[in-house]
């Protein structure tokens, strides 16, 4: 990836898209690139966090996991966006983990170069206060949910946030059948359960990995609270 392209992805992110281009061809020039194959953890729950990512190409999903081998994925992200950032706000351990869905490509941001850019240009650090915020609404969206969604009203909130529009229908991304489980904090069998219950209706309709959208209007009655 040369300079001109990481600077243009840099600037599609809300973080870096508000500082003027000499400032972004700057950061282009000090962020390394890393390749992440499917399956691959880009950093792991607890270990020390020194560096941000900001996602160029491909998926990246952040989850959590339980000492018994419970896991609850917390976001997928696809581009442009970046992750990683609480750990170098605060020198804290990783919050979460991050692992690629699919292959992608991340431009690497070092905890000294992000605490130089807050010094030095405001507009990243509103753009990082923004980003803070979304994070603490996420979060709190998914702790309600849990409290007032049965396992039926997240599955089909999961799957309108993972739908996208293409030849006239909605269909997911592609998503197994254990990765919406650890989306909606549900075992894997009652997801399937679930998931066939929604089928009968004509809610939607499995299509290999992923799933299209039939009803996109009683989904998002069942996703109301």
């Amino acid at each position: 990836m040369d300079l001109q392209h990481r600077a243009g992805v840099l600037a599609r992110t809300e973080l870096f898209g508000g500082i003027d281009g000499a400032a972004r061809r700057r950061i282009a020039e000090h962020v390394a690139e890393r390749v992440v194959e499917r399956g691959q953890c880009v950093f792991v729950q607890d270990e020390p966090g020194d560096r941000m990512y900001v996602l160029a190409e491909g998926a990246v999903k952040l989850f959590v996991a339980s000492r018994d081998g419970g896991i609850v994925e917390l976001v997928r992200h696809r581009p442009p966006a970046t992750f990683g950032e609480v750990a170098l706000l605060d020198g804290g351990p990783r919050s979460a983990s991050a692992e690629a869905v699919e292959r992608s490509t991340l431009l690497v941001v070092t905890r000294a170069e992000l605490l130089h850019l807050l010094r030095a240009e405001d507009q990243v650090a509103e753009a990082l206060l923004r980003t803070l915020g979304t994070i603490v609404r996420r979060t709190t969206r998914q702790v309600s949910d849990l409290v007032f969604l049965d396992l039926q009203g997240r599955i089909a909130r999961q799957l309108l946030a993972l739908a996208t529009d293409g030849d006239g229908m909605a269909r997911t991304r592609r998503v197994t059948q254990a990765e919406l489980a650890s989306m909606v904090s549900g075992a894997r069998q009652t997801v399937n359960q679930a998931l066939r219950s929604l089928e009968s209706r004509g809610y939607i309709r499995a299509d290999g990995r992923s799933f299209e959208i039939l009803d996109r209007r009683r989904l998002e009655h069942l996703a109301e609270r």
